[in-house]
């Protein structure tokens, strides 16, 4: 789940709040082609340039480089991009066509590249197999706006000298081998909005001298090896859209600062070593979509602030030591929450409270008359588990669109009221580790969409019900550490699964226990 959010979040922002690489070097030949006058031949200096980087890949299943034949580079080479007034290259791309398995370039980048010198975008992206240094060669395109070297097998520190691309705006260098500290030589790229180097070994600090990029609108450090204080300095970024500081070694405490980027639409400080208190301001994040902050050591309590967050869809605060209760509202906090996942904490409060939070339903003028709830239907995934949460599970009148409902190992109490039948969309429930008592309910049985049940470890008595052989699609179900009695339903899945699914029970029987005694 973790994976393919973070993937929705950074494609969601790229489509929102960036010109992509591609359209804009297609812009670039749009812009170059300005009437239907022939045009001129390519400079035999570019083409001598990109012939160099040719020798420097010694194999290319793409099949780009076949293309790259006769003298004119500007006709159908594929992947350069021409200025149709000079001639001269402005741009070249190269990427790995589907299926990337099976495509890609291995060999090094030339430094003959240094050679094009009215060259404005730069993209080899996904080649896998282009490795070796970045040549320091590349800091002789004055001209060179977009630096998108993705997805290759790049090693070695990056050149300091790249800091005199005095034009550049979006840098990626994601997903390579890439090591050392960043160049500090960067900061004096003032106009850069991007910085792309996920995925790689970098460490260290930030640069002190990152300070002077504020036009940033996208910074992600991801995936490395970074330590050191978060700098409070991003803080001045006004423009920033998307921070990615995850799975590093950052510490100290979450610089308050950062609760003034009112353009920050993402936020991920996951997976580092980061401590103190979730600064409260943090709910005047308007723009916020997402929040991660799971995998630190922060404590304190969860701001109420942050159900203020009319945009916010993803929030991930696990695996920390918060305590305190859980943030409720009066009702419809967070209307635009997908996936939230407060689990492995030492949160306490009702989970009643939490749901009514979420609920979309008015609230009645009668105090006595406690509503149902009335689950957006944008909520798909809530984990709570591993907590200290208490109370009883409420009635629900609507809940279609939850698939995943964890609140494992807990001290939920009271019982499974018979409405959890409308949450007919859940393929996931694990109410294992609890308090929870009564009988199983039979209209449970609607939840055909069912894969996996866990309701193991808590204080249920009476049967499995019957009519649970119609919960066919399940992969997998525990009902062990209960007080059940009788037969388990006798037809697939439950009578394939494992004993120890149904072991440490008052007296369970049928397959794959031993048969049920018959009465005389």
């Amino acid at each position: 789940m973790q994976l393919s959010a973070r993937l929705l979040r950074v494609l969601a922002f790229l489509l929102a709040a960036l010109p992509s690489y591609a359209d804009s070097a297609a812009a670039i030949g749009t812009a170059r082609g300005g009437d239907d006058s022939p045009s001129p031949p390519c400079s035999p200096a570019d083409r001598a340039a990109l012939l160099g980087f040719k020798a420097g890949v010694s194999v290319d299943t793409t099949g780009i480089l076949a293309t790259w034949a006769g003298s004119d580079c500007c006709g159908a080479w594929e992947g350069v991009t021409c200025d149709a007034a000079t001639g001269r290259v402005v741009g070249l791309q190269l990427e790995a066509p589907p299926p990337k398995s099976r495509h890609y370039m291995q060999g090094a980048l030339s430094p003959s590249l240094g050679g094009l010198e009215f060259l404005e975008s730069l993209v080899v992206r996904d080649m896998a197999r282009i490795g070796d240094a970045i040549p320091a060669a590349l800091s002789r395109l004055p001209r060179l706006r977009q630096l998108y070297l993705e997805g290759n097998m790049l090693s070695g520190p990056v050149p300091g000298s790249l800091g005199g691309l005095r034009s550049l705006q979006y840098l990626s260098l994601a997903g390579n081998r890439l090591d050392g500290q960043l160049p500090p030589e960067l900061g004096a790229v003032s106009g850069l909005e991007q910085i792309n180097v996920a995925r790689n070994r970098f460490s260290g600090a930030v640069p002190p001298s990152y300070v002077n990029l504020s036009r940033l609108a996208y910074l992600d450090l991801g995936s490395n090896l970074f330590s050191g204080a978060v700098p409070g300095f991003l803080g001045q970024f006004r423009n920033l859209a998307l921070l990615d500081l995850s799975n590093n070694s950052f510490s100290g405490e979450i610089p308050a600062s950062l609760c003034t980027l009112h353009s920050l639409t993402d936020l991920s400080l996951s997976h580092n070593k980061l401590g103190g208190h979730i600064p409260p301001q943090m709910g005047t994040l308007r723009s916020l979509n997402s929040l991660a902050m799971d995998g630190n050591m922060l404590v304190g309590s969860i701001p109420a602030s942050l159900l203020g967050l009319q945009k916010l869809w993803y929030m991930n605060l696990s695996g920390n030591g918060l305590s305190g209760p859980l943030p409720t509202g009066a009702g419809n906090a967070l209307p635009s929450m997908v996936s939230m996942d407060l689990s492995h904490n030492r949160l306490t409060g009702d989970i009643d409270q939490l749901f009514r939070s979420l609920s979309t339903a008015a609230s009645h003028g009668n105090r006595t008359t406690t509503p149902q709830i009335v689950l957006a239907q944008k909520l798909e995934h809530l984990d709570v588990s591993k907590n200290k949460i208490t109370g009883a599970l409420p009635d629900f009148a609507r809940g279609a669109g939850l698939r995943w409902l964890d609140i494992s190992s807990n001290a939920i109490g009271g019982q499974i009221p018979s409405s959890i039948s409308k949450l007919s969309g859940l393929e996931r429930l694990d109410v294992s580790r609890n308090r929870v008592r009564g009988t199983i309910p039979a209209s449970m049985a609607e939840m055909v969409r069912l894969r996996w049940l866990d309701l193991s470890t808590n204080e249920l008595v009476g049967r499995i019900p019957d009519n649970f052989t119609r919960l066919t699609g399940v992969r997998h179900a525990s009902f062990r550490g209960n007080r059940l009695c009788g037969q388990i339903p006798q037809a697939r899945p439950f009578n394939l699964f494992r004993a120890a699914a149904y072991e440490h029970n008052l007296c369970l029987c049928g397959k794959p226990l031993p048969p049920c005694r018959k009465i005389r």
